[in-house]
């Protein structure tokens, strides 16, 4: 599973605050392009990305089931203290219980913490890496805090070619904010 995000080392810079209340908005979705800067393995086998040169090529909740596609979503952190840090999960649910190569068992939701700043601007995703992966149906990617969930979208992964790209012009391409 490659998990998709791209977050500033800003956590090593300031600790978390504690739980404030924040927002999320999101900014724009869809299919994106992105360079792998750097990968983690977690426990259950789950692979996060770190991304740079991120480009948003579609907006669309259609995606094509094929290798290296990436889906998800920007977002930004709302709150009082602009510059503040706070804990986020970012949380996929899969169509149905999936089984990464390392993992002990299967998983029909995989969560991962992040810190972000209050006022940046981050992305959440998920690219088809691996054969375990290509499962068609309805993907949700959740932002949370605690328990609550602050935003969210839904992806239909589908086993057909790629929807029209529905972006005028040229792609989007960023850098997260960090303040």
């Amino acid at each position: 599973m490659r998990w998709l995000t791209f977050l500033a080392s800003l956590a090593a810079l300031a600790g978390p605050a504690a739980a404030r209340e924040v927002s999320v908005t999101i900014v724009e979705h869809g299919l994106y392009t992105a360079d792998v800067a750097g990968q983690q393995r977690d426990a259950t086998g789950v692979v996060t990305n770190m991304l740079d040169n991120i480009c948003h090529v579609a907006t669309t909740t259609t995606v094509p089931m094929r290798p290296h596609v990436h889906f998800g979503f920007r977002y930004r952190v709302e709150g009082a203290s602009a510059g503040e840090m706070v804990d986020l999960t970012l949380a996929v649910t899969f169509p149905e219980p999936v089984r990464p190569t390392a993992a002990p068992g299967a998983l029909r939701r995989h969560q991962r913490q992040a810190v972000i700043p209050v006022g940046a601007v981050s992305y959440t995703g998920y690219s088809f890496d691996r054969d375990w992966e290509f499962v068609p149906g309805i993907w949700t990617l959740d932002v949370l805090q605690g328990e609550q969930r602050l935003a969210g979208m839904s992806f239909t992964v589908v086993d057909e070619n790629a929807p029209a790209l529905s972006s005028p012009g040229t792609s989007s391409c960023f850098k997260i904010s960090s303040l």
